[in-house]
C-alpha cells in the first residue's frame, strides 16, 4: 500500500489504483493528491468503491468500469469522457484513461476537461453529428439518382415517381439540415433579426398543422382548441412559425399511430399579459433523467421509436432560443412512454406594445 501511494503521488495527473473484488468487478484501493485536489476534499469516501458511484457516462460509451460491468485483467480499456463527482457532489466533466499495471492492479487516469479541450470536443461532436446527417440523405439521393439513369427505361411510371419523391423528400431534409445550421449560427452570433406583429394564433397553427399533417406516413388526429376571439400574439411571424412548426411536427413524429395530438392557447392565468401555448401528444415521453439536457444542442434521446425519426438534435435548441429571443419562455413536462407537453408564453399584442414598436420604427427612420 506504501508503495503504491508513493507510485501515485509522484503523478501529477489525479489518478487511482483499483483492485479486483470478484465477478470481474473492481474498486478503489488507492489514490494520489492531485485526485483529492481535484475532488476538493480527501478520495478517503471513495476507498472500496466502484467507479460507476462517482463518475457518470453517457450510455452508449464503452465504458464497462463506470457503468458496472465486469472487467477481466489485462482487457483493453478505452479512453472516453465522463462527469465525475467532487466531494460536495458537484460534477466535473473529466476525461479517462485506463493503464493496467498488473492483472491486480488497475490504474485509472482522471484529467479535468480545460476550456480548449471541451471546444475540441464540442467540435468534433458537431462534425461527426453533421457528416453522419448529410451522408444519410445524400447517400439515398445518389443511390436512387444512380438507379433512374441506369435502369430508368425498365421502371415503370410509379417506379419512377416514387423513386422522385424518395429524392425529393431527402433534398429537403438536407434543406432543413443547412437551414437549422444557418439558424443556429446566426443565434450564436447573435445576427438573428426579429420583426415583431400582431400574429393571429390560431390561423397560424391551422396552417402549420395541414402542412405536417401531409407529410406524415400514418395518422395523426390532431386537436385544436383555441377560441376564436383570443387575443393576437406580439411575436416575430417567420420565428414564431418555425417554433410552433419544430414542436407541432415533434409531436407528431414521436407519437404512436393513430395517437392524438393536442395545440391548445389561452391567456395565462398567472400573468393576463401573456398568452400560453401547450402541444401535447400520447406519445413515447421524455425520461426524468433527459428532460434537463433536452433544449441543449445534439440532445438526442436513445428510445426505439427516435432511432427511426431523423433530425439532427437541434430542433428544441432552435426552439427555446427564438422563443427566448421574442421575449417567451418554454418549458416541459413528460412521462416516459404516456407523452409530452412542451408549454410556450409568450406576450399578447397589446396596443402599448404596438405604440412602442411604432415609435421605435419611426425613430429609426427620422
Amino acid at each position: 500500500m506504501e508503495d503504491l501511494s508513493q507510485f501515485l503521488n509522484k503523478l501529477s495527473t489525479a489518478a487511482m489504483i483499483l483492485e479486483p473484488i470478484g465477478s470481474g468487478q473492481w474498486a478503489v484501493k488507492a489514490w494520489n493528491q492531485a485526485l483529492d485536489a481535484l475532488r476538493d476534499g480527501p478520495g478517503d469516501a471513495l476507498r472500496g468503491r466502484e467507479p460507476r458511484n462517482f463518475i457518470e457516462v453517457e450510455t452508449k460509451a464503452n465504458a464497462p468500469l463506470c457503468q458496472g460491468k465486469p472487467v477481466e485483467p489485462m482487457t483493453l480499456l478505452s479512453i472516453h469522457t465522463g462527469l465525475f463527482e467532487t466531494a460536495s457532489q458537484q460534477q466535473i466533466r473529466v476525461k479517462l484513461k485506463y493503464d493496467w499495471l498488473d492483472e491486480k492492479t488497475l490504474l485509472i487516469w482522471i484529467e479535468p476537461f480545460s476550456e480548449d479541450m471541451a471546444l475540441t470536443q464540442a467540435h468534433a461532436d458537431f462534425v461527426s453529428t453533421v457528416s453522419h446527417e448529410f451522408r444519410t440523405p445524400l447517400t439515398s439521393i445518389k443511390g436512387f439518382a444512380d438507379t433512374l439513369l441506369r435502369y430508368g427505361s425498365n421502371l415503370d411510371v410509379e417506379q419512377q415517381k416514387r423513386f422522385v419523391n424518395i429524392i425529393k423528400h431527402q433534398a429537403d431534409r438536407l434543406t432543413r439540415l443547412v437551414e437549422n445550421l444557418l439558424t443556429v449560427s446566426k443565434l450564436g452570433a447573435q445576427k438573428a433579426q426579429f420583426i415583431f406583429r400582431p400574429i393571429p394564433l390560431k390561423r397560424t397553427i391551422d396552417r402549420i398543422v395541414q402542412s405536417v399533417e401531409g407529410k406524415l406516413p400514418e395518422p395523426r388526429e390532431f386537436k385544436i382548441q383555441i377560441s376564436d376571439d383570443l387575443p393576437e400574439v406580439w411575436a416575430d411571424p417567420d420565428k414564431l412559425e418555425q417554433v410552433l412548426l419544430n414542436l407541432i411536427d415533434n409531436a407528431a413524429k414521436y407519437s404512436y399511430p393513430n395517437s392524438e395530438v393536442t395545440i391548445s392557447a389561452a391567456i395565462s392565468a398567472e400573468d393576463e399579459s401573456k398568452i400560453k401555448i401547450d402541444v401535447s401528444d400520447q406519445g413515447v415521453g421524455i425520461p426524468a433523467e433527459h428532460l434537463p439536457n433536452i433544449f441543449n444542442k445534439f440532445s438526442r434521446i436513445d428510445n426505439p421509436l427516435t432511432r427511426e425519426v431523423e433530425g439532427t438534435g437541434l430542433g428544441l435548441y432552435i426552439t427555446k432560443s427564438l422563443t427566448n429571443a421574442m421575449g417567451g419562455q418554454i418549458y416541459v413536462t413528460s412521462e416516459d412512454k404516456k407523452g409530452s407537453t412542451f408549454t410556450i408564453v409568450l406576450p399578447v399584442a397589446t396596443p402599448e406594445r404596438q405604440a412602442a414598436a411604432r415609435l421605435q420604427g419611426e425613430e429609426e427612420f427620422a
